[in-house]
């Protein structure tokens, strides 16, 4: 349901890729393969892929889940579903040289430091800061293992992504969300239906 779409999931796993100078073009033919790879062959969760506008060029993939059980359901489908994981496993050994060495964590949602509502649904920017504290924006929350505090602020414009990311100050940085990557939820498609056509998934439902 677009409702739960918009409430903020329990747990968020970001993965980061740096991109090496010079290969965003090899990245974006990797990844488009990936995301035909990850419809075809009906990977068990859907992902958004946003690159940053500012700062070092990434690429981050957010995951979504409800519940320590929803992981696992996760982890059994890729388990469970051969050909995906292997094909997924060529992805990653063509981006050998392509991008850095990645950044996984898994980070759990803090009610207390979050303020506003979780917006994948209709989003097609994010303005992010890292933090130790609580620097009291308009944003929510994720902690990480480490301490780390990811904020995210979703939006659906680069103009407001850049007046929020003005009020919060140097460290924000601003993201805009590649359509034509990840595996997106039913309930962001139905939001956006124009911006994910591109996306593989948006045929295939």
């Amino acid at each position: 349901m677009l409702v739960a779409q918009q409430r903020p999931p329990k747990m968020l796993q970001i993965y980061r890729d740096s991109l090496n100078p010079g290969r965003e073009g090899d990245f974006t033919a990797i990844e488009e393969d990936a995301a035909r790879i990850c419809a075809d062959l009906k990977c068990p969760n859907a992902h958004l892929a946003m690159q940053s506008l500012s700062g070092p060029t990434e690429v981050w993939w957010l995951t979504p889940y409800e519940s320590e059980a929803d992981k696992e359901r996760v982890a059994d489908g890729y388990a469970r579903n051969a050909a995906l994981s292997t094909a997924l496993a060529g992805i990653s050994k063509r981006k050998h040289g392509v991008v850095g060495a990645p950044m996984d964590v898994l980070a759990a949602h803090n009610p207390d430091s979050s303020r506003g509502s979780w917006k994948i649904a209709g989003a097609r920017f994010f303005v992010v800061m890292l933090t130790e504290g609580d620097p009291h924006v308009d944003a929510v929350a994720f902690d990480a293992p480490d301490g780390t505090r990811f904020l995210f602020r979703a939006t659906g414009t680069r103009v407001h992504a850049d007046a929020i990311a003005a009020v919060w100050g140097p460290e924000a940085r601003v993201f805009a969300v590649r359509p034509h990557w990840g595996m997106p939820a039913k309930a962001w498609i139905d939001a956006d239906p124009e911006f994910w056509k591109v996306n593989p998934a948006s045929s295939r439902r």
